[in-house]
């Protein structure tokens, strides 16, 4: 894992594994899932903590509200949207492959 800039995540491959840093305190799990285009410099990302299902701001409330309360919901991990901060003082830890097969395995040992 490595901490980096906003300008060196943007450069990025697609599929980069991401997390928002600030110091000693690390934020959500992300994919990073395009590049900035050359008039617009921002790119889209897959959550992976929290990616309940859902298509509105609205349903995303109404389905925690239920989760609340015991419901279980569907996830998807394959939802992306664009990160749309542009702060250019955003640090960023950056899961290397290594790190990302070793997240791999420890989630896979708790299937058995």
């Amino acid at each position: 894992m490595k901490i980096i800039s906003r300008k060196e995540l943007m450069e990025l491959p697609e599929g980069t594994i991401f997390s928002y840093y600030e110091p000693c305190c690390f934020r959500e799990l992300f994919i990073k899932d395009s590049n900035p285009e050359p008039d617009y410099p921002d790119f889209s990302c897959s959550g992976l903590i929290g990616a309940v299902d859902h298509s509105s701001s609205n349903d995303f409330s109404e389905f925690c509200d239920r989760m609340e309360k015991g419901e279980s919901l569907p996830v998807d991990f394959e939802f992306s949207g664009r990160e749309g901060l542009f702060d250019d003082e955003q640090l960023f830890a950056i899961y290397e492959k290594e790190d990302v097969k070793k997240l791999i395995i420890r989630l896979t040992d708790t299937l058995s």
